[in-house]
């Protein structure tokens, strides 16, 4: 699809809230980061000048704090954009649930998810139920709202009550870094790192209470008896803070299930870990109860890997029938994984189905139909 420039003849110019760069591993810097390369990459057919807008250095506030992100979010990206140089840009694109007081041009905003909403744990305290309450107001402003998702289309819908003809799906993707393994490089590297010299089941999805880890946890401990006897469940991240109502503690769990030799916890990982861990595991799993995208199975299935997901919100529309999509209880998730850990068939048919439902979800296409968003509030 190749998307008309503006007005003058020249490619339209986006602003791009990028404020979330500069931050640790988020699954909003990693779509900012795929949508910046797919831009760039193809800016000419798509038709757009893409600026990142960031908070501009030396401000005392320190750009993870809850306060820096309320007044960024309400009133400093407009700060922002007025700095993004001329042309003035067409229209402002925000990469989460926000959107400021006040705009000089029209708002896109990407609304990955509408979790805190929908789960008491997350808007526990006053601050957070006042930032929510002003950024939704706010975000209702926007001309088009996407979504990664039909799941998250339908929750935006209900939950924000924006109209279903300002929504765009518009799917997100694996980065390009993940693959297949090539060559043993990425099992020597896990071995020599965490001592993981057989199979083994790999989570790095989050440690906050919506991704049910102590439910992973429980089914492990049931399918051990019928795994070989090296098997192993690899948890890879660490808690955002030690608040117990938000991350449930995983020791007391590992403990009573007796799995002290059994679960490996790697901590926080670099790129390059994240990578060698996924390519080197015999599966997947994420039992989490909510996602607006589920961006991790996906990553494993680009690495050849198959995922176990519980069949709630995004998580079978990204597995589609190249996984386990089953009921977030021990039995059966302790049934998918006694058959991807002991059934080495499947597990290579299932190995192939997940490479080429990988490649159905580009960076590229994304980047395609986002451009596409933009004309079209645009006019162009």
């Amino acid at each position: 699809m190749t998307h008309g420039n503006g007005p003058s003849g020249h490619p339209l110019t986006i602003a791009l809230d990028g404020s979330f760069l500069a931050m640790p591993f988020s699954g909003i810097g990693t779509y900012l980061r795929g949508l910046l390369v797919a831009f760039a990459a193809d800016a000419d057919t798509l038709g757009v000048d893409v600026r990142v807008i960031e908070p501009a250095p030396g401000r005392l506030l320190h750009p993870g704090s809850k306060a820096h992100r309320f007044l960024w979010d309400a009133a400093g990206v407009t700060g922002g954009l007025l700095r993004a140089g001329r042309p003035r840009p067409a229209l402002l694109h925000l990469p989460q649930m926000s959107a400021p007081l006040l705009s000089p041009v029209p708002v896109v905003a990407t609304i990955h998810d509408v979790i805190p909403f929908l789960l008491d744990d997350y808007r526990a305290s006053r601050a957070m139920r006042i930032y929510l309450a002003t950024m939704a107001r706010s975000v209702r402003k926007a001309r088009r709202v996407i979504v990664p998702s039909e799941s998250a289309r339908k929750d935006v819908q209900h939950v924000l009550k924006i109209p279903p003809d300002r929504i765009r799906v518009i799917p997100e993707a694996a980065g390009a870094d993940l693959g297949p393994a090539t060559d043993g490089g990425a099992r020597a590297e896990v071995r020599e790192r965490w001592g993981l010299t057989g199979r083994y089941l790999f989570n790095i999805g989050g440690f906050d209470r919506r991704k049910n880890l102590p439910l992973l946890l429980e089914a492990f401990a049931m399918a051990l008896p019928t795994l070989p006897p090296d098997a192993k469940l690899v948890i890879a991240g660490a808690p955002h803070t030690d608040n117990p109502r938000v991350f449930p503690p995983l020791d007391p769990l590992i403990r009573l299930y007796q799995l002290e030799e059994r679960v490996v916890r790697t901590g926080r990982v670099s790129d390059d870990e994240r990578r060698w861990l996924y390519q080197a595991a015999h599966a997947y799993i994420t039992p989490s109860i909510y996602e607006g995208f589920g961006l991790t199975p996906l990553e494993a299935m680009a690495c050849g890997v198959p995922a176990i997901v519980a069949d709630r919100t995004s998580l079978p529309e990204v597995v589609g029938d190249a996984g386990f999509a089953v009921e977030p209880v021990a039995g059966d998730l302790a049934a998918a994984i006694r058959a991807l850990m002991t059934d080495d068939a499947l597990r290579e048919s299932l190995s192939r189905a997940s490479l080429e439902r990988a490649g159905t979800f580009t960076w590229a296409k994304a980047a395609r139909e986002t451009a596409a968003v933009y004309h079209d509030v645009a006019g162009t």
